[in-house]
């Protein structure tokens, strides 16, 4: 959103920033009067994003240039000088290439006066069907997303450009496509005419919102409140809308709350977190939008928060049964195991865009004496690979299922559902370990402590992720990596870095010693976990129960029939590279086959074949 020539004039950005936030488009309008500035976000971790989007892009070009097609670049140069002569000499350059029918326009410009875009490529289309003004062809937009699935802001995008496109060549495309993140290199095609009512709808709404007949513009916006929503992770306002949130105390604030319940409270004049934690109960008539269970545990949780700041430190309390019932055997700490000598505390260190599609960097695991062990995904090379990453995951769990040979009784604990996730989608990846982890996952070996947590005791947090609950239990980080953003932010810079600077460079010791913080984290909230079991027992007058013990035992012999089907699956990946985008058609069917070949014997369906 800027002026031009005097004139207000739109992107796409802001209309999707609009459908995600409509406060947004309130501050952008402030700012757009001289009533704030616009802030400037700085997060390395999305620094990281933008540079491998802009990766994806090149690659994009690249991969068309090489199959022998002409390209027109549209120069970028004087994008942040003078606006409106940029934009119109741009729009005029996109014009002049389309009327060549160039094979394909980069970084197409397009300025109507009040909107602006810029759309990643223009691909030629010969038509007779669809001439455009010069004639017999048409152009169709890409735009490249990192996005492994095509979002509603993205056709948005897309559909504003299209617009602007029609207007310009004088034919409504009958396509526009997403080229898609990852190996796959997937480009989605999307028919234009499914999507321009919806379109249409949200652009008229917007247009309400920022015409001559909306409210005057003010700061801060009176009708919107900042409520956090998914794109504040995103928005270069996030700080400023934080901060009007704590300065009002608002009921956002409370851990766990959700927008309807608030909107609900809201509407009987409960807007803070103090009046929620003050607020008697039961309320008369019950507020719309939540139960009495889920009211009365956000009124609590915004009760020990309130008492937690008034005291100047962190409070915690334990969940108690009804009166008269018993410890309920299936949630909070009844859910932990029996310590045993043996058990391991693990957590995984990931970047969802490295290599096209993810890489899991490290994993990093402590056993009860705080002996600590960090499997780094790298080569036989020592270079970062997915062939690293299928290395180091065998190690990990070749290292587990060693030490649960050894000690059946151990479990292996983590913090929220990260670590299970990424072993199941590990397992499939590399086709290895199926058996190791399905034992894993079956006999129960891994352990959840955020789920302990949240079902097992209520603390003065605004958020229960570990390191906000950290000082309940005496933990004090060794390593920070706020000044890099995160491990994430770290490791694209490491891997960024010339070979001469490797060898010098500290990111990844610093991304080492973050995690082994993590795991000993881990193992130290385990410990303290396990005294609140004995003060829950206390308090109750009963003991609190643990899981059924589940020994885990070494997979079967297999039988003749699952051994055939076994080694038919071991032939069939037989020369398949493990890097997905190293393998030929043929490769990923034969990988694919072995994966559903090797789901069929562990599931003790060998006898179909």
């Amino acid at each position: 959103m800027q002026v031009i020539d005097g004139t207000p004039v739109y992107s796409a950005t802001d209309l999707v920033g609009f459908l995600a936030c409509e406060h947004l488009t309130a501050l952008e309008r402030a700012a757009l009067h001289g009533l704030v500035e616009r802030p400037n976000r700085l997060d390395p971790e999305l620094d990281v994003i933008r540079r491998r989007g802009l990766q994806h892009e090149a690659r994009y070009l690249t991969e068309r240039r090489d199959g022998g097609r002409s390209v027109v670049v549209i120069d970028p140069d004087g994008y942040d000088a003078d606006a409106g002569e940029w934009l119109r000499a741009a729009g005029a350059a996109t014009e002049r290439a389309m009327a060549e029918a160039a094979d394909i326009i980069y970084q197409a410009t397009f300025f109507d006066g009040r909107w602006r875009g810029h759309a990643d490529f223009l691909l030629l289309v010969a038509s007779s069907e669809r001439p455009s003004r010069w004639g017999p062809y048409h152009y169709e937009i890409v735009d490249t997303k990192l996005a492994r699935h095509v979002k509603a802001g993205a056709v948005l995008q897309l559909c504003t450009y299209i617009e602007l496109l029609t207007a310009m060549q004088g034919v409504q495309p009958e396509f526009m496509h997403v080229a898609l993140g990852g190996s796959s290199r997937t480009v989605e095609k999307l028919r234009v005419d499914d999507y321009m009512a919806y379109y249409r709808a949200v652009k008229a709404r917007f247009e309400a919102a920022v015409g001559p007949d909306a409210p005057e513009p003010a700061y801060p916006p009176p009708l919107r409140y900042p409520e956090p929503v998914e794109h504040c992770d995103v928005c270069r306002w996030s700080a400023d809308c934080e901060a009007r949130r704590r300065a009002d105390d608002h009921t956002s604030l409370v851990a766990g709350s959700t927008r309807r319940q608030r909107k609900a409270l809201a509407a009987r004049g409960v807007t803070t977190l103090k009046a929620l934690g003050e607020l008697t109960l039961p309320m008369n008539p019950p507020p719309d939008g939540t139960s009495p269970a889920a009211l009365t545990r956000i009124r609590e949780q915004a009760r020990i928060q309130l008492e937690g700041r008034r005291a100047g430190r962190l409070l915690h309390e334990l969940l108690l049964p009804s009166a008269g019932a018993a410890v309920d055997p299936e949630r909070g700490l009844a859910t932990l195991p029996e310590p045993s000598a043996g058990d391991l505390f693990l957590d995984i260190e990931g970047d969802p865009y490295a290599f096209d599609d993810g890489l899991d960097y490290l994993f990093g695991v402590m056993d009860s004496t705080g002996e600590f062990r960090a499997f780094w995904s790298r080569d036989g090379g020592g270079e970062f690979s997915l062939a690293g990453e299928k290395r180091a995951f065998e190690q990990l769990i070749d290292f587990i299922v060693a030490r649960l040979d050894r000690d059946p009784t151990l479990h292996v604990y983590h913090y929220a559902p990260y670590e299970p996730t990424a072993l199941k989608r590990l397992m499939g990846r590399h086709a290895t370990r199926e058996d190791e982890v399905d034992r894993l996952l079956r006999g129960g070996v891994l352990v959840d402590l955020h789920r302990a947590v949240r079902q097992g005791l209520r603390a003065s947090v605004e958020s229960y992720s570990i390191k906000r609950i950290e000082p309940l239990y005496g933990f004090t980080r060794k390593v920070d990596l706020r000044d890099a953003g995160s491990s994430i932010a770290a490791f694209a810079e490491w891997l960024e870095l010339g070979e001469g600077e490797r060898p010098t460079a500290d990111h990844l010791a610093r991304i080492e010693g973050y995690n082994r913080d993590d795991v000993e984290s881990n193992r130290r909230l385990r410990d303290w976990l396990e005294e609140r079991r004995t003060e829950l027992a206390r308090l109750t007058g009963q003991p609190v129960p643990r899981p059924a013990a589940r020994v885990s035992e070494p997979p079967p012999d297999l039988t003749e029939a699952q051994q055939r089907v076994a080694d038919l699956a071991a032939r069939l990946t037989d020369g398949v590279p493990a890097d997905p985008a190293e393998r030929t058609t043929g490769q990923q069917g034969r990988w694919l086959l072995a994966q559903l070949l090797s789901w069929h014997r562990r599931e003790d369906k060998s006898t179909w074949w």
